[in-house]
């Protein structure tokens, strides 16, 4: 089963509903806004995709000083989770988790290759 993260409000996060309905491919929905993620979680993001997972181009991050900014950036996962856990939206959007993908941003040609989608 494959997960997706996100916020649900974004309109990022609505094309990539669209996408995964359309095509029939069944998921779980991890809403930001409602549960905080897991250190564990947060870590396969790391190792998954790197600095890709903090969002540099989102309101939030623009907001944060450059202290917090650097631990953003520093690649201490603890210390960058305790940072993201209380501000989520800072990830980039959506994530998709599943047994044999992982993809992180909405690009409709590589999650159709990766999900078999048209």
């Amino acid at each position: 089963m494959l997960t997706i993260y996100g916020i649900k409000n974004c309109n990022t996060m609505k094309k990539a509903f669209d996408f995964l309905n359309q095509n029939g491919i069944a998921y779980e929905f991890f809403d930001y806004k409602k549960s905080v993620l897991s250190l564990e979680q947060f870590k396969k993001f790391v190792a998954t995709f790197g600095e890709k997972t903090i969002n540099k181009q989102g309101t939030t991050y623009r907001k944060f000083d450059d202290t917090i900014k650097n631990t953003l950036m520093s690649g201490d996962v603890s210390a960058m989770y305790e940072m993201i856990k209380d501000y989520q939206s800072v990830l980039k959007r959506p994530i998709i988790m599943g047994d044999d993908v992982a993809l992180i941003g909405f690009d409709e040609h590589e999650w159709g290759g990766a999900l078999g989608g048209e």
